[in-house]
């Protein structure tokens, strides 16, 4: 079997009368003859120089031979099978297929109107994963990455957004919560995928993490518990001071929870124009947001 196929169309018969077991079942789903089926098998065993078939009165039985080859086939087949649905969907899309990696909370407060106004005017499918699992864009999980954080290490292609704050808050139903009696009240809190926050770390340190009612793996759940009065909790500004029925316990936004907001994406997609369209949109429609993500808008 070292012999190279001269077809698709050869193994594509061959994989039909495997599957089926006989030549009968195969000729009625390929929609030919069962004599076309039967030369077209007799051709591929004579190119092969090896029998793939043992014919017997039951039907066709696959020998060693065949077996390996039925595997290697419906390897192909499948690879065909994804190849021609990524072909369908560029034709499909002219722009390209964008594939874009940030938070929910992202999405909540700021990114929806932006990249709806980009996919409309790039002509692309935008991919969005909001997933709590953090795609890597240098694995390939992502093209464009836009996340909060230190800066990231090289060599991906970064852009500094602007910087993000963020502070305690409660609802305006719940009185008397000041920066002095914090554990007082019960708390809503991130699970363990909020443990890298300098927040999450400061809660420990303050033994307020005891006092966490409930927990949540996304911070939109944390705003909408906390604006149902379920408790005090950690926001960044551009979520907490847009909610009118909240307000700020720690009225100054401690300096050690800041971070930055990052665009990313990888140093050979920067210069494809969908990526760098996707960049300047973005740019351009955070900038005029500048003053929420730093905590110096007014709040409602």
């Amino acid at each position: 079997m070292s012999q190279s196929l001269k077809s698709w169309d050869d193994l594509r018969f061959f994989l039909h009368i495997g599957r089926a077991g006989s030549l009968t079942a195969a000729a009625d789903k390929l929609g030919v003859s069962h004599a076309t089926v039967f030369r077209r098998l007799a051709a591929l065993e004579a190119e092969l120089g090896v029998r793939l078939f043992e014919r017997s009165r039951a039907g066709y039985t696959l020998t060693e031979a065949g077996q390996e080859l039925l595997h290697v086939t419906a390897d192909i087949e499948t690879g065909l099978a994804s190849a021609t649905r990524q072909l369908d969907k560029r034709a499909a899309w002219p722009g390209g297929v964008v594939r874009l990696t940030t938070t929910d909370t992202l999405m909540h407060a700021a990114l929806a109107p932006v990249l709806s106004a980009y996919q409309q005017r790039a002509g692309v499918q935008l991919l969005i994963n909001t997933s709590t699992v953090q795609q890597d864009i240098l694995k390939g999980e992502a093209d464009v990455a836009i996340r909060a954080g230190g800066r990231p290490a090289d060599p991906l292609v970064a852009r500094r957004l602007c910087r993000i704050e963020s502070t305690v808050y409660c609802a305006r139903t719940i009185s008397g919560a000041t920066p002095d009696n914090l554990a007082d009240f019960p708390w809503v809190a991130g699970d363990e995928t909020f443990a890298h926050l300098d927040s999450t770390k400061w809660l420990y340190r303050q033994g307020l993490d005891a006092k966490a009612v409930l927990r949540t793996n996304s911070h939109v759940n944390v705003l909408n518990l906390v604006k149902a009065g379920a408790g005090l909790a950690v926001l960044p500004c551009y979520l907490g001071d847009l909610a009118p029925d909240l307000c700020r316990v720690i009225p100054t936004p401690p300096k050690a929870w800041r971070s930055d907001l990052w665009l990313l994406t990888r140093l050979e997609l920067r210069h494809v124009p969908r990526i760098k369209q996707l960049f300047e949109a973005v740019v351009e429609g955070t900038r005029p947001l500048g003053a929420l993500f730093e905590g110096q808008a007014p709040q409602p």
